[in-house]
């Protein structure tokens, strides 16, 4: 394991030092003084819009606040909240009150929430100050960023020990606001085993911020390419501003790159330890469908500028999937599958089954098959098409049976492309 820790590691600075903060500086120390972080903590309601039943029991008290709240009157719920007697409430209670601010990133509220919580005498919780940080991240304030510092260093005083949920919830902080470089501050302290180990929320949230910063990007480097053209001829200045941006879009998409190479050998790793019975408090790592997403959209972005970027995701889509090569009837393709490497998604299904964990994930999904094959598409690569689209329904075929129809022109067309008689179970070596 100290392997992947290295290789996660050197993955980690890379970026830190080519990208540098878009937020505006290093990393704040924690501190207990927090004037210079000071939000208003805006008063909860106390009173209802119509006369509510009162509940006397913290369990009736939780299904009351869930009953109004989805009838979307989030106000009326925390006002019943209020004028509950405090015996009545719980820790839970106020939990779902920080939480559901936290969705709108009402952020004075939820904090406003916090201190009543406390001031009643209830503990938080680690779900406490997940909410609390999530509301840092949906929120607008221009101080949410140091503000989440500030909740994530006072976690401990509360004799509260963080949670990976906890450092994820910190990791989207920075992703909304756009600061790559606290992203790898953080996920280059995490350790590759025990229960602060990334999960694959972590690494989703990571590569996201990737994803963004590389579109943030080509953003820019579409308005310079366009202000050349307006001039008819770009300046000196603007070429190299150019040629900067193109090789920050190239050591980025490099890195992403690898940090997904190192997903994978993480979870590769882990699911050896857990067939063997190690790693007990290390959570085991799968792909789902919107890692693959995140990637392949990312694949999608850079292709117009550099095809050599964007076909990389078709070689991660086959390592993920399998990209069935073999030829001539059922029997031989049979008799060759012991010899192909099993494609990772099939791996973890396989490792997994006796989890729980498993029935809950989903590799593969409608959005996932269109990417792959605007891949193909746009790369005129329609065998691999083909051959990606056969492995699905080798190891996928629950997934794709609903699929099918929605799909079945397009491959069709494929077929024709590429000039393989739809009949002839072959396909041709690309």
């Amino acid at each position: 394991m100290f392997r992947l820790v290295a290789i996660r590691a050197c993955i980690c600075t890379l970026p830190t030092r080519a990208i540098g903060s878009t937020a505006g500086g290093i990393r704040r120390q924690y501190t207990s003084d927090t004037e210079d972080i000071w939000i208003k903590r805006r008063p909860l309601p106390t009173t209802t819009s119509v006369e509510y039943t009162i509940p006397t029991d913290p369990y009736l008290l939780a299904k009351k606040f869930q009953q109004v709240t989805r009838d979307g009157k989030l106000d009326d719920a925390v006002a019943i909240v209020m004028q509950t007697k405090t015996r009545n409430q719980s820790a839970v209670v106020w939990n779902m009150v920080i939480g559901e601010y936290a969705k709108s990133g009402r952020l004075s509220r939820a904090l406003r929430g916090f201190t009543e919580m406390r001031k009643r005498g209830f503990k938080p919780t680690q779900s406490t100050f997940t909410a609390l940080l999530k509301a840092c991240a949906m929120s607008d304030s221009a101080k949410s960023a140091q503000m989440a510092e500030y909740l994530f260093g006072s976690i401990k005083d509360h004799g509260i020990e963080p949670s990976i949920l906890n450092f994820n919830a910190l990791l989207s902080v920075y992703q909304h606001k756009h600061d790559l470089k606290a992203i790898m501050e953080w996920f280059n302290d995490l350790p590759g085993e025990g229960p602060h180990a990334p999960i694959l929320e972590t690494y989703t949230i990571v590569l996201t911020a990737f994803r963004r910063e590389i579109q943030r990007q080509l953003k820019e480097l579409e308005e310079v390419k366009a202000s050349g053209k307006t001039e008819n001829k770009p300046s000196f200045g603007d070429s190299r501003r150019i040629a900067l941006v193109k090789e920050n879009i190239h050591n980025m998409f490099g890195s992403m790159v690898e940090l997904w190479k190192t997903f994978a050998e993480d979870a590769q790793h882990r699911l050896k330890s857990q067939q063997t019975q190690q790693l007990h408090d290390t959570k085991p790592l799968y792909i789902d469908a919107h890692l693959m997403k995140v990637i392949l959209k990312t694949c999608h972005a850079v292709y117009g500028e550099n095809r050599a970027l964007g076909r990389q995701g078709l070689k991660i889509a086959e390592q993920v999937y399998g990209f069935d090569k073999t030829l001539g009837s059922t029997t031989k393709r049979q008799s060759r599958e012991d010899d192909l490497v099993v494609p990772l998604a099939v791996r973890f299904l396989q490792g997994g089954s006796s989890s729980n964990t498993v029935a809950d994930f989903s590799a593969v999904d409608s959005n996932v098959i269109d990417l792959v094959l605007g891949l193909c598409s746009r790369d005129a690569q329609y065998t691999k098409a083909i051959r990606f689209w056969r492995s699905l329904e080798t190891h996928f075929i629950t997934q794709l049976d609903p699929l099918k129809k929605e799909f079945e022109p397009r491959i069709k067309e494929f077929y024709a492309r590429a000039s393989i008689p739809r009949s002839d179970n072959s396909v041709k070596t690309a």
